[in-house]
């Protein structure tokens, strides 16, 4: 971004910098049932991060007419600007600490840049820090109430938090301002499921984002499996086998569905039946 105004007309892209990698984290928490190590669809982190590295330099979505931008926004200093401009710089080289300096000091010269608090949100998420994150996320919410991305990054840390209630509300909110947010479809399907809400509005949540978040098929096949509904739990790791985003998992699920189908497994399988355990 190389001028005061692109940086204006692209300020509320929750990831503006470009991602360096798509290391994916440690995976979730596993559930045991009946001895077997399997997915826990309660849990969304490994999917969350995944989404925060690899859609970092996702374009701005269009802002609504009703939702101009914010008047703090047209007059922030240069130096700020700059500083903006050297934190992805440094990012892009991955320098991750030394982008959250820049951006601190971006704050430190205009505390109301709002594009500032929401890629220092994500620097942080990216860094585990997530009450950091949320404190960043609630101050650009303060500035702009009615942007439906700073409500969708606050509702991925309160999950990362564990607070899904919230996490619920804000997804919510983010797609009263904007239903096309996939990523607000996907967690709002799994705040409603670590709730214990395995509701029809959940289920349509996930398949509504299985294009973007893969994971959210494996997640479904758990909860068909689960519920004993072998064919629907068959048709969904195909459907993660379509675009699959982990080997081990592309491999494990493969396995699962010969086995679920009773067709001849692939040799890397195990011989015995057994439900996989997904990263």
């Amino acid at each position: 971004m190389k001028s005061t105004i692109l940086v204006l007309l692209s300020f509320f892209v929750a990831a503006n910098l470009h991602a360096q990698s798509r290391r994916r984290s440690g995976g979730p928490p596993a559930a045991v049932s009946g001895g077997v190590t399997i997915l826990d669809p309660t849990d969304p982190l490994a999917a969350i991060r995944s989404h925060v590295e690899s859609n970092a330099a996702a374009p701005a979505p269009a802002r609504p007419a009703a939702n101009p931008v914010p008047v703090s926004q047209l007059r922030i200093p240069s130096k700020a600007v700059k500083e903006l401009e050297r934190s992805q710089k440094a990012f892009q080289s991955g320098a991750l600490f030394t982008s959250v300096e820049h951006l601190q000091k971006a704050l430190q010269i205009y505390p109301d840049f709002i594009q500032a608090h929401l890629a220092l949100g994500l620097r942080f998420i990216q860094l585990r820090e997530y009450q950091k994150a949320l404190t960043e996320q609630q101050a650009a919410l303060a500035l702009d109430p009615r942007c439906a991305q700073t409500h969708q990054n606050l509702s991925f840390t309160l999950s990362l938090l564990n607070r899904y209630q919230e996490a619920e509300a804000a997804a919510r909110q983010s797609l009263d301002l904007d239903p096309q947010l996939v990523a607000s479809h996907y967690i709002l399907g799994r705040a409603l499921i670590a709730q214990g809400h395995v509701t029809p509005e959940a289920m349509e949540m996930l398949r509504g984002s299985e294009s973007a978040f893969p994971d959210a098929s494996l997640v479904l096949a758990v909860l068909h499996f689960r519920a004993g509904q072998t064919d629907q739990t068959i048709a969904e790791l195909r459907n993660y086998l379509r675009a699959p985003m982990d080997p081990d998992n592309k491999q494990k699920a493969e396995c699962w569905v010969a086995q679920l189908s009773q067709q001849p497994a692939p040799a890397v399988c195990p011989a015995e039946s057994t439900q996989p355990t997904f990263r």
